[in-house]
């Protein structure tokens, strides 16, 4: 880590700013002003999802990320109305997955470190069994989340498919995709990182790869995404951040959820299939859309299943 931890924590700790109850954190920067430029990137009528299929075959190998796939269950199949008229069927099914086990937000009860989650929340006062009774991730659901969005396209800066797994990207590389792709971060956008590395399983279809070492944003982009006043920061890799040794194996693990989440009450949106996106950015050479992405308002969860649209 090349930041000294503790200063940029307090640095950037937004506890307090949007009052003593609140649990939206950054996404109180989304306003109408936030809303309307929104709207205004929408001219060609195109739209794309950029969510994963919640498969029972999804990303997640249980032995590694201790997430199991989704495991979907017919509960009835051909089932008669009425048996007195029985034309009419019906077949229902229930649905048993992780909140987090292919594309999702990050709730702001997600991660916490010293005992405390977003806005100075005691974990042993709210953390229990049946989900947390602060910061869970209905609040993130109401209204939702929905802003502009801006495509980093830090993989076609670099000239690749995928970023290597030892590229660790900084708050100049970000600055130089702005640059490059013609994107200025306002108030209340929402900033999508494209690094490649989800293509080692929507492409070379090897679920093994996807939760290794792996290209992210370095922890210094915290700061970054501080000054910008983003929304909420998505990437299409396993934890939006770089995943090395030092995020790892360091005091703070994972120390941009730490920062993000924790401190500033920033949503993290995770495993964003970006392919179709980025290949349509590139060409017509807009890298700006309204993005929505509404979580699932389950009471008192971690994190919830998306499935993101994009309007160009």
């Amino acid at each position: 880590m090349t930041i000294d931890f503790d200063k940029a924590a307090e640095r950037l700790r937004n506890w307090g700013r949007w009052g003593e109850d609140d649990q939206r954190g950054t996404l109180n920067h989304v306003g109408p002003e936030a809303l309307r430029r929104a709207a205004a990137e929408v001219q060609s009528g195109k739209m794309f999802s950029l969510g994963l299929e919640f498969s029972q075959d999804g990303p997640q190998v249980p032995e590694i990320t201790k997430r199991p796939n989704p495991q979907l269950l017919a509960c009835d199949i051909d089932q008669v109305f009425n048996p007195h008229n029985p034309r009419s069927r019906f077949n229902d099914d229930v649905l048993v997955t992780p909140t987090q086990a292919a594309t999702q937000w990050d709730a702001l009860s997600h991660v916490h470190y010293d005992g405390e989650l977003y806005n100075g929340c005691k974990a042993a006062e709210c953390l229990t069994a049946r989900g947390t009774t602060k910061n869970g991730v209905h609040h993130l659901g109401n209204p939702g989340i929905m802003s502009r969005g801006h495509l980093l396209d830090i993989a076609k800066l670099n000239g690749v498919d995928a970023l290597p797994a030892d590229h660790k990207i900084s708050p100049e590389e970000l600055n130089r995709a702005c640059d490059e792709f013609s994107v200025t971060v306002e108030p209340g956008d929402i900033v999508i990182v494209r690094t490649g590395h989800l293509r080692v399983f929507t492409v070379q279809k090897d679920k093994t790869k996807v939760a290794g070492f792996q290209a992210g944003l370095g922890v210094e982009c915290a700061e970054w995404l501080h000054d910008k006043s983003a929304a909420a920061v998505c990437a299409d890799n396993m934890a939006v951040e770089f995943l090395g040794m030092e995020s790892l194996a360091g005091e703070i693990v994972l120390p941009l959820h730490m920062l993000a989440i924790r401190d500033m009450g920033m949503p993290l949106g995770e495993m964003f299939d970006l392919e179709g996106l980025s290949k349509d950015c590139a060409e017509d050479g807009r890298y700006s859309f309204l993005f929505s992405a509404p979580p699932l308002r389950i009471t008192g969860a971690f994190g919830s299943p998306i499935n993101p649209v994009v309007l160009k």
